[in-house]
């Protein structure tokens, strides 16, 4: 099978003279990876870096379809509009704007055509007028999925997306993840032992 993502050893410094190493990473069409590590291994930095947000010393990541990003380079053009889709941790909106103004904001971002968004395959149905702060933080995650897939990009990484989750709603939105995946290939970081039962592979960071 033909990879989505691949890329070789990262080596990532940090502030403070640190420097992290990555292992050589292959990711798939529809597979969904989880990436744990306990607290400090460096899951969100190996996340960042991938995703262009901190520099390389050395390495490079490939994305099928788009420009090698190479460390001490910058990142290709459209790399976080077109290539990957990011999910961060925490969902970040403008709480002057609805949920439809927030999500065509997003859109116009990533530089697609700003469309109605499928809410009611995310339970949320009749709240595109909805400020966001309104919203629990179960449904911002929902809204946090519909952002990062947004676009046709290959790839998506996830950086803990069920924390602060409890059992119903993370299982509600692992079970979203799923269903919407298609044929991305998903990277997941999380210390989440729920994550186990939904996931194709495990890489375990020391």
């Amino acid at each position: 099978m033909s990879w989505a993502l691949q890329s070789t050893e990262l080596e990532i410094s940090l502030e403070g003279g640190k420097t992290l190493v990555f292992p050589p990473l292959q990711l798939y069409p529809g597979e969904l990876v989880l990436l744990k590590g306990n607290s400090g291994s460096g899951k969100s930095t190996w996340m960042h870096a991938l995703a262009g947000l901190l520099p390389m010393r050395s390495g490079q990541v490939e994305i099928v379809g788009h420009p090698v990003y190479r460390a001490q380079s910058p990142t290709p053009r459209g790399w976080r509009r077109h290539a990957l889709g990011l999910m961060p941790q925490r969902a970040f909106f403008w709480n002057s704007l609805s949920l439809h103004e927030n999500l065509a904001l997003a859109a116009w971002a990533k530089g697609i055509p700003v469309e109605p968004a499928p809410l009611d395959r995310v339970g949320l149905a009749g709240k595109e007028r909805q400020s966001t702060r309104t919203l629990s933080l179960g449904e911002q995650q929902r809204v946090n999925v519909l952002r990062a897939f947004m676009g046709n990009a290959p790839v998506i990484l996830a950086d803990e997306p069920t924390a602060s989750l409890d059992d119903m709603h993370a299982q509600e939105l692992l079970t979203l993840l799923r269903e919407i995946q298609g044929e991305r290939a998903m990277l997941v970081s999380s210390h989440d032992a729920r994550l186990a039962p939904f996931v194709d592979r495990i890489i375990t960071l020391p």
